[in-house]
């Protein structure tokens, strides 16, 4: 946020529809706290507003990204901690808790408050925990971009504004987890062979290529390669080509003439009667009733 940029704050009223949804935003906002200011500026509605003293608790989730300075932050699950610029405090519903900006530097602070049963069944799942609240995720230009582009919207009042914040607020989410997983893999080699490894299943389909087959040349052990596999995709490396497989079929009954045994084996299926199995399994029908249900009624 520039120097130029004044404080901006929006809260906002929730509707059945925005309940129903799943996913509604409570409150955007952005401030540049300067050295030696008071903290928090006055004006927030009664349930935000907080001092240092007492800490506070929210009945909704938030997201502070700071962008510049330094401060600190702690909560009831969590020990106090150094708070710095690019990171990312992820503030829970029901948990006590406080931060601040260090008096010598300020801060500039970006936040969005959100709740629902999407939210709240992320962190059920243990996608995010109120144990580990704060967040490295890097990609400082995207978190700028992204806050600059919802005020943008809300001062633009679009329709569905609820609905469009929210789209915002489950891509920071996204962001965040994904910085998070990439961090549980370890460095930039990890990344890369993940990536190196997605590319040639993609590519290689037909070739009878297998997941052991695959760590072996790229060098790693299939029980490493594995484990940052699943880190980063959420599946294991077999259970992937063998979604990818399952994609490239369906794309091919819905779009060719083909016969299923000529669609197996350019899906990499080498056993057709494998392949029906497997399609059924996945599906809850055979290849040929996907075909019939899928083509439009005048055929390919």
């Amino acid at each position: 946020m520039e120097p130029s940029q004044k404080n901006f704050s929006r809260y906002f009223p929730v509707s059945v529809r925005d309940r129903k949804w799943g996913w509604h935003v409570t409150t955007v906002g952005e401030t540049r706290n300067r050295p030696g200011e008071a903290y928090p500026e006055a004006g927030h509605p009664k349930g935000y507003n907080f001092d240092w003293s007492k800490g506070r608790v929210l009945d909704c989730h938030a997201l502070i990204y700071i962008s510049n300075g330094r401060g600190s932050f702690e909560s009831r699950k969590s020990a106090r901690q150094p708070i710095e610029a690019g990171q990312v405090i992820f503030l829970f519903p029901g948990v006590w808790h406080r931060y601040r900006p260090d008096a010598e530097t300020g801060w500039n602070e970006h936040w969005v408050g959100f709740d629902g049963d999407v939210a709240r069944r992320w962190v059920k799942n243990k996608f995010f925990s109120p144990r580990n609240p704060v967040f490295k995720p890097g990609q400082e230009q995207k978190w700028l971009g992204l806050f600059t582009e919802l005020t943008t919207v809300i001062k633009l009042n679009r329709p569905a504004l609820q609905q469009v914040m929210a789209g915002f607020a489950a891509q920071m989410l996204g962001l965040l987890y994904s910085g998070q997983q990439a961090g549980l893999t370890g460095d930039d080699q990890a990344l890369l062979i993940v990536q190196s490894a997605i590319a040639k299943m993609q590519t290689e389909l037909e070739s009878g290529l297998n997941a052991q087959a695959l760590a072996r040349e790229l060098k790693v052990s299939y029980s490493s390669f594995r484990h940052i596999f699943q880190q980063h995709t959420g599946s294991g490396p077999h259970q992937y080509l063998l979604e990818l497989r399952l994609v490239r079929a369906r794309n091919l009954l819905t779009q060719t003439a083909q016969s299923v045994k000529e669609i197996a084996q350019q899906a990499g299926f080498d056993d057709e009667h494998y392949f029906c199995r497997f399609f059924k399994m996945k599906m809850g029908m055979t290849p040929g009733q996907w075909r019939s249900r899928s083509l439009p009624k005048n055929g390919l």
